[in-house]
């Protein structure tokens, strides 16, 4: 064998040798690609857990509702009602607050009743009538009709008569009745029972048309606003019985309305309190007994208010509610003790985890 025949030997084996590794290469490669279509490598992270049992309070102003004013639609001078009112004091609905000096007013009902008594005793004399049936009605009407005493009723009968005379008593007549309807403008009934809030006018003072007079509110719908962080706010569910603080009075209400303000970290939460004297404005504080269990992880891990996570041996994904902000992290509520958060969607239901 020569030395050309040994060269070309070396060179197949060796060529062979390359083969052999090729091919052994390309098997391992799509064996690997298999087992990555079962498993699938995805990092992932440990939420911190955050625990707070501790007592809080937040602060709010104490606020009516259904305030009124306390106007008049004539003016005049301003009288008392039923009672002395000042602020805080109680009434019951349908009671006098105030009134108006109505002494010009009688005055002129006085003098315009006195006038219709004249003319009905000359008409007595003047018209020849025979009455008939209808004589007592009339002398009863006329017997009644005192400067002292309210209007009595019109009688009937002389809606019908067509004397001039006649209707010139039933304009008189109507003309005064007018003046004693108008009474009921010179008083402020009270719409409802309730709570003096405030007063701005003082007894005798001269009231335009329209000022207010003093503020009312119905005593037992008063409710406190407050501004809560989205971890305390979301633990309290509508009519939920709440503890709170005015002054050194201790108060008990419930929960009216809980309003999220987007995606801000505060909610707003209205309480009604149950309170007969209460003063508007005032500083109220609700206690909140605070038992919280919830995670952080990086906000940015929460996409469109879902999270993957790998839980029990297999991911999946849940809708994350956020409680609160903690610089770039947020608190979850949905996760449990043992998840991970995943940093990126697994293409496939099981996964294991760096």
């Amino acid at each position: 064998m020569t030395r050309r025949h040994v060269k070309f030997l070396l060179s197949a084996l060796v060529l062979l040798l390359v083969g052999l590794f090729y091919w052994r290469s390309t098997q391992t490669k799509r064996v690997e690609h298999k087992q990555e279509n079962k498993t699938y490598s995805v990092d992932s992270i440990v939420p911190i857990l955050y625990k707070d049992s501790s007592l809080v309070e937040y602060e709010g102003i104490l606020k009516p509702v259904g305030i009124k004013n306390v106007s008049f639609s004539i003016p005049g001078t301003l009288l008392l009602g039923d009672f002395s009112l000042e602020v805080g004091k109680t009434f019951q609905e349908n009671d006098i607050l105030y009134k108006l000096d109505m002494y010009t007013l009688y005055k002129d009902i006085s003098a315009k009743k006195k006038e219709l008594k004249a003319l009905a005793e000359r008409l007595n004399q003047e018209i020849a009538i025979d009455y008939g049936s209808q004589s007592d009605l009339w002398d009863s009407f006329t017997s009644t009709l005192l400067p002292t005493k309210r209007l009595p009723a019109f009688p009937p009968f002389i809606k019908e008569s067509k004397n001039k005379k006649m209707q010139e008593f039933t304009e008189a007549y109507k003309e005064v009745e007018k003046l004693e309807e108008s009474i009921e403008a010179y008083y402020f009934f009270a719409p409802f029972s309730g709570t003096v809030l405030s007063i701005n006018k003082k007894i005798g003072d001269q009231i335009h048309v329209e000022e207010c007079v003093a503020q009312i509110a119905p005593f037992q719908i008063y409710f406190v606003e407050f501004k809560i962080p989205n971890e305390d706010a979301f633990v309290l569910k509508r009519k939920d019985e709440v503890s709170m603080i005015q002054g050194n009075k201790q108060l008990k209400g419930r929960v009216a309305k809980i309003t999220q303000k987007g995606d801000g970290p505060f909610s707003k939460v209205e309480c009604s309190i149950s309170s007969k004297v209460s003063t508007i404005g005032q500083k109220v504080k609700l206690q909140l007994q605070r038992n919280l269990v919830y995670f952080f992880v990086p906000y940015h891990l929460v996409r469109s208010n879902a999270l993957w996570i790998y839980r029990s041996g297999r991911s999946m994904k849940i809708e994350a509610t956020i409680l609160a902000w903690k610089k770039d992290a947020v608190a979850i509520k949905e996760l449990k003790p043992g998840d991970l958060v995943l940093r990126k969607s697994p293409k496939s239901r099981t996964i294991s985890c760096k």
